[in-house]
């Protein structure tokens, strides 16, 4: 039951994301089935995952960073792991939005929303002139 409700919050996110410029959504290949544990999307070129985090955070929605690169953390550091770069810019540029079974629909449009003025507002402060010192 809650596996099967996941996946309907999956598919509406999918749906729901699609007019969203430059955001990526999971891909579930036609041979898997996921269970919806996570929902994790990749933010467009050029934009801050922190401030686009603390954007939806200051509005309301909690998000996490969507992968975790653990030759990054301190406690592997100089262990020789090298550069993976894939995996560091899916951990620079993926967070997880909020899944949960007792999600609305009203729920997910306000993370959608909040995602959409944290794009908008992310581009904004990108484009906007910078003052010389």
């Amino acid at each position: 039951e809650i596996v099967t409700r996941r996946r309907v919050l999956a598919a509406a996110y999918d749906r729901m994301l699609a007019e969203v410029p430059g955001v990526r959504t999971p891909c579930e290949p036609a041979w898997a089935r996921g269970n919806w544990q996570s929902y994790c999307v990749r933010l467009p070129d050029g934009v801050d995952q922190q401030r686009i985090m603390q954007s939806m955070l200051d509005g309301g929605v909690a998000t996490r960073r969507g992968v975790m690169c653990s030759h990054l953390e301190a406690p592997y550091a100089g262990m020789g792991v090298g550069s993976l770069p894939h995996s560091e810019q899916a951990h620079r540029r993926c967070i997880l939005l909020p899944l949960y079974p007792q999600m609305t629909q009203g729920d997910q449009h306000e993370v959608v929303d909040a995602l959409r003025l944290a794009l908008v507002a992310e581009r904004w402060a990108a484009s906007a002139p910078r003052e010389v010192a």
